[in-house]
């Protein structure tokens, strides 16, 4: 018996399993386009400054949105492409993708994850919001630091439960 490693490369997925890998590489390429595309990102930032405006409305603050700005006489927040959370959820689609399940799984983890990662980054930039308009010394770090983290930390978490409950015990394929 010799020490060297005779499996091929393609011994390491499963036939299936490629085509996962294939699936997490067409995400990346559609995050980058999406990204390099001016209009479509203006459009989706509005759509967060539009989102942000009604939730903010809501709660009774005198907002409006123009383009991606949500102001109000006493204070304003850009959303840039940064605080969409288009990483963040591109980032667990892949990590979503590549898991060894069943695609079946594999919907609800990306379902879950749009979802949750979408209403985390809304209440985000409505705290933003408030932050700036009461505590504007705090804001730098709020937006910086623990939102960041916040979100860098959900996602994660959000995926390690979507593996060890939807995931496990799932036929790959």
């Amino acid at each position: 018996m010799s020490g060297r490693n005779t499996r091929r490369p393609a011994d390491f997925l499963p036939k299936r399993g490629w085509f996962s890998v294939v699936t997490a590489a067409a995400v990346v390429c559609l995050l980058v386009v999406l990204l390099s595309h001016d209009a479509a990102m203006t459009g989706v930032q509005g759509a967060f400054a539009f989102i942000t405006n009604g939730i903010l409305r809501l709660f009774g603050e005198p907002t409006m949105a123009s383009g991606n700005v949500v102001r109000s006489n006493a204070f304003g927040v850009t959303v840039v492409t940064a605080c969409t959370g288009l990483f963040t959820t591109a980032l667990f689609i892949i990590a979503v993708l590549v898991y060894p399940t069943g695609w079946g799984a594999k919907v609800i983890g990306a379902a879950v994850g749009i979802g949750g990662i979408f209403v985390l980054n809304l209440v985000r930039l409505v705290s933003l919001y408030y932050i700036g308009l009461h505590l504007p010394g705090f804001l730098d770090q709020a937006h910086q630091l623990i939102w960041q983290s916040l979100l860098i930390v959900f996602a994660v978490t959000l995926w390690l439960v979507w593996a060890g409950r939807w995931a496990r015990g799932t036929k790959t394929g």
